[in-house]
């Protein structure tokens, strides 16, 4: 393996210098609170660090954008922790560092894990950060290079990979129309896990030399009910016994626009089965509200999980205004219909439902889990719905011969499908089954970061993974 550092072409590097004031003052306008602010310009300006993780053997620095990126990871980075690294997590947006101060609480109590914001591709903030940090690898997860970070690691010899990627064809001819740029950090790179076989291609035809294939971390992403979690489902389960509700789903990690449609489907499932329940879980906190006043203005009865309401006979709609209980809502559901597919967000991770056996339903945008939503839908643990034709599909074939082709309300569709569920008793045990049989991706892409970070890319240590 080559370990020239291969520089940056300097229309790159002058862009970056210019954008980096405009740049801060967007930190600024975004910031949540001042003390909040002060912290972030400076971690990601390079001004001021917290003291580094203790690792007996060595620092790995892992970038992980956001809140979605740093769950899919958690897995393997534990799994190094326990080898005996230190880590040092980086992140893009307020919801991932929140996230990671949650997750690791424990570790960055010990001084194990230490996280920041990331630090801007400036050449003299990464020297600053870098002698600080002093990693001896970095894993970026999934998305998001930057070539003068690539370039600064290749010069200092550490080594730098790609974990759980994957790229789009959209985001492909993004990296494509800036050539130069992508052919350095493909050269800068040690190695990519691509978590699909059109994303290893992709990073194959942009320059990327040692690439490998494994099933994705996602698969291995699934939250464990904690005892906090299982305690909650008890409990709500009893309630709904006690209010006589028997058609149970659950619509999670919703966006704008999908909580409307939530709701319009539930109201044609109510005609249909009058004890139904619909639990609504937002995806973002500062949405709780606005989706409660939206649920009255559709004159639905709602309870809030934020206020300790009761589910009573009465209640249409609970509203799960909390965060770190999704697991709970989908033990207690009967159906799971994940959000982020029904609007241009590119869907959620379907895991953690079909984990526990519960069929699911998604929409048509699906960009973020793709691999995922097709192999759950020939197992026959997922339906797809597609607003271009009407149908909901299973597998490619429509749940119900009956269904009408014509159906132009996505809402209809919905609830349709939602009825067609308790008719014909859709079970998800496909789904539980495959995600069990899938738990060798973390194993297989752990052997990869090993390797790379003890020897290089071996090629007989992940001859199993190897691509290319």
């Amino acid at each position: 393996m080559t370990t020239t550092a291969i520089k940056p072409p300097l229309y790159y590097r002058v862009a970056i210098n210019l954008l980096a004031p405009f740049y801060r003052q967007k930190v600024i306008k975004k910031s949540k609170t001042r003390a909040t602010l002060k912290r972030e310009l400076a971690e990601r300006f390079g001004e001021r660090y917290l003291p580094t993780p203790k690792g007996v053997r060595g620092v790995i620095w892992c970038h992980a954008v956001s809140l979605g990126e740093l769950n899919t990871a958690y897995p393997l980075l534990v799994r190094l922790l326990d080898l005996g690294y230190g880590l040092w997590v980086s992140s893009t947006t307020q919801t991932g560092f929140e996230r990671t101060a949650k997750l690791f609480a424990k570790q960055i109590e010990l001084g194990q894990v230490m996280h920041s914001f990331v630090p801007v591709d400036k050449p003299a903030v990464l020297e600053r950060f870098l002698d600080h940090v002093q990693p001896l690898a970095v894993m970026f997860i999934e998305t998001e290079l930057w070539a003068n970070t690539l370039y600064a690691c290749r010069r200092r010899g550490i080594k730098t990979m790609m974990v759980n990627a994957r790229l789009t064809e959209k985001s492909y001819q993004g990296y494509a129309k800036f050539a130069k740029v992508s052919q350095t950090m493909m050269a800068n790179l040690d190695g990519v896990i691509a978590q699909d076989a059109a994303s290893a291609q992709r990073f194959t035809d942009l320059g990327a030399v040692h690439v490998a294939l494994a099933d994705s971390l996602k698969w291995v992403s699934v939250s464990t009910i904690s005892d906090e979690q299982a305690s909650l489902a008890k409990q709500t389960t009893q309630q709904i016994a006690q209010a006589g509700k028997t058609h149970l789903w659950v619509m999670a990690s919703t966006h704008d626009g999908e909580e409307l449609l939530a709701l319009q489907a539930h109201r044609r499932f109510l005609d249909k089965f009058a004890d139904a329940l619909l639990i609504l879980v937002p995806r973002h906190p500062e949405r709780f509200d606005g989706v409660y006043q939206l649920c009255l203005d559709n004159h639905l009865t709602v309870a809030r999980r934020s206020l300790g309401e009761p589910i009573t006979k009465d209640t249409q709609v609970y509203l799960a205004d909390s965060m770190g209980e999704l697991m709970a809502w989908y033990q207690v559901a009967d159906i799971a219909v994940v959000g982020g597919s029904f609007v241009p967000v590119g869907g959620h991770n379907p895991i953690e439902p079909a984990s526990l056996g519960k069929p699911i339903i998604m929409g048509s945008y699906d960009t973020n889990c793709h691999e995922l939503v097709t192999a759950l839908k020939r197992v026959g643990a997922l339906a797809q719905l597609d607003a271009d034709d009407g149908n909901p599909t299973n597998n490619g074939n429509p749940i119900n011969e009956n269904n009408s082709a014509n159906d132009s309300s996505l809402a209809k569709q919905l609830s349709e499908a939602l009825m067609q569920a308790y008719l014909y008793q859709w079970r998800g045990d496909g789904g539980a089954a495959l995600v069990a049989q899938k738990q060798r991706a973390l194993d297989d892409q752990l052997g990869f970061v090993l390797a790379l970070i003890g020897a290089g890319f071996d090629k007989k240590a992940t001859a199993d993974l190897d691509y290319h």
